[in-house]
């Protein structure tokens, strides 16, 4: 899964890859295994390449704090691509990660027909399971995600045609 960010003005691309109980994040060029566990729905415990190290997140609109030991950093998510992820398009309709998340299970498949308040998938998040439902009956066009990938908010996650 790779995310793409503004940093003091400039696009940095971070790319997230699930391995084994933990993760390996591309960034810069340079590769970290990564490990973590939250804290609380703003902190977290991370272990990067065996060193422990404590972040402190919060998110309004495009824009990420991100304190790693106490020094603070602004990230904002471009706008285009923000939008491009987000909303209805003539009848499409791209549902989103409301929030961080792993991907526990996927209930619906390309092609499938579904009905409205149908569970799409599951997704993990903060310890909590939150059931993705369909806002109204369609057709699946395309799953975005695989059980046991890590998602961003706002990621999407699957889309969804209007029935007619």
């Amino acid at each position: 899964m790779e995310f793409t960010y503004l940093f003091g003005g400039q696009s940095i691309a971070v790319r997230v890859e699930k391995s084994g109980d933990g993760y390996l994040v591309t960034l810069g060029g340079q590769t970290y295994t990564v490990t973590a566990s939250r804290l609380s729905p703003q902190a977290l415990s991370l272990t990067i390449n065996g060193e422990r190290r404590l972040a402190f997140t919060a998110a309004d609109g495009p824009r990420r704090w991100v304190a790693f030991d106490s020094q603070p950093f602004v990230l904002v998510v471009p706008q285009a691509e923000k939008r491009a992820r987000r909303g209805k398009h003539g009848g499409h309709e791209s549902l989103e990660a409301q929030m961080p998340g792993v991907v526990r299970k996927v209930l619906a498949g390309e092609g499938d027909r579904v009905e409205r308040g149908q569970v799409l998938l599951i997704l993990e998040a903060m310890k909590m399971e939150i059931r993705v439902t369909a806002p109204h009956a369609g057709l699946v066009e395309k799953v975005l995600v695989k059980e046991g990938e890590t998602v961003g908010r706002g990621e999407g996650l699957l889309e969804l045609e209007e029935a007619e």
